[in-house]
């Protein structure tokens, strides 16, 4: 039987990744796949214990590492947030929200996670249960990503179902430093790296990406992906949308929607993947931090769900297929290839819970593009829909 697919990947920058699906929380050494913690019971001595999310909470929406990878958040479809030490994975604190969380992101100082919600709210979460949470900055549509620069003083980037991404000055967050503007669809992801710390990139489901000055939101360089991509389509690697149904209700059927964008520091580069492509693209910065070289399109097993970084690649997640998730690395040669051992690795360490048929992950345009209109009566909803929700 088909297993449910790992819907989140996230990695620290000590070298962890969490495999996350559905409510289980798996977390790797992703140099070399072995088991670190599971929410899964485990008789190994070694392996930590992560407290469960609780089934009434509904899926994991998102989660994040803290910078140094001491703390580790995660937000529920039932509005839960929760907050572990990962020295132990012991759970420091468990809220619950007025609002559906949609991204999260702890401050450089850890003393704080922020959360992102559908109503455009940006919410600081002491990680001290003897503070109260309160909104810092608010948008007037979905929060797509949050992320933090590695500026001093950094700076909160903040992107929106409105084609925005709004830096502000942190933590007086309504002191707005700049805008980056450009995107003509909503904005998915946003990364700001620490080896080119004056920049950060954004994903949209416009089909591009692009490289922001953090400073004054100056656009430096646009990366238009079917340029890159399009004979994927041409020889039917990759997933025409059919339009016809709700994951897919939009004209277009040739898209090229970013799900992620992340800045890989062992690589000096952002590394993005696409919506129905199987592919991950690694765009390398060049040393004047302010341009990329060209691109490297690397071909994996299937259409990913999402991907993570690692110290020399990265570990992504399938939507569909034998595989729940792979290793890639860069070899001597600058190419990227699949580590064997570490996959193997991860495939018997990575467990999620078996379905009946292979469960369909909504596209991104159902949430985000400005075709977005309610469910018809008798449609089937899917509990990983980020927007079938009222609140």
């Amino acid at each position: 039987m088909p297993h449910h697919p790992v819907t989140l990947v996230e990695s620290s920058a000590q070298g962890a990744v969490a495999c996350i699906s559905e409510t289980a929380v798996t977390v790797l050494d992703g140099q070399t796949g072995s088991l670190l913690a599971t929410t899964h019971p485990s008789s190994t001595p070694t392996v930590h214990h992560i407290p469960s999310v609780p089934t009434t909470s509904g899926n994991i929406r998102a989660a994040a590492f803290s910078p140094t990878g001491r703390f580790f958040a995660l937000c529920t479809e039932g509005k839960s947030l929760l907050i572990y030490d990962t020295s132990a994975w012991t759970l420091l604190r468990h809220l619950t929200s007025d609002k559906r969380t949609n991204a999260l992101a702890f401050d450089p100082l850890e003393t704080h996670v922020l959360a992102g919600d559908k109503f455009g709210d940006c919410t600081s979460i002491p990680l001290d249960a003897a503070h109260s949470p309160s909104v810092i900055l608010g948008h007037v549509s979905i929060l797509c990503a949050l992320a933090f620069t590695h500026t001093t003083p950094p700076m909160l980037l903040t992107c929106d179902r409105d084609e925005k991404l709004r830096i502000s000055r942190y933590p007086n967050a309504y002191n707005i430093q700049a805008f980056g503007l450009g995107h003509s669809e909503f904005v998915t992801s946003v990364a700001a790296p620490r080896f080119a710390p004056q920049v950060c990139m954004t994903g949209s489901g416009d089909g591009s990406l692009r490289l922001w000055d953090v400073r004054d939101g100056g656009l430096l360089h646009t990366v238009e992906l079917s340029s890159l991509l399009q004979s994927y389509y041409a020889d039917g690697r990759a997933e025409k949308a059919d339009g016809n149904s709700f994951e897919d209700r939009t004209q277009a059927s040739e898209r090229y929607g970013v799900l992620r964008v992340c800045a890989a520091e062992g690589l000096g580069a952002f590394v993005v993947v696409v919506e129905r492509f199987p592919v991950v693209i690694v765009l390398p910065v060049e040393k004047d931090g302010r341009s990329l070289a060209d691109p490297l399109v690397v071909d994996v097993q299937a259409p990913p769900t999402d991907m993570a970084p690692t110290a020399q690649g990265f570990i992504v997640a399938y939507a569909k297929g034998p595989l729940l998730a792979d290793a890639y690395v860069r070899n001597k040669q600058g190419a990227y290839v699949r580590d064997t051992l570490v996959s193997e690795e991860i495939a018997r360490t990575v467990v999620t819970r078996e379905v009946p048929e292979e469960v369909q992950v909504p596209s991104i345009y159902v949430w985000g593009n400005k075709m977005y209109i309610e469910r018809p009566a008798g449609e089937n909803s899917n509990s990983n829909n980020k927007n079938e929700e009222d609140d």
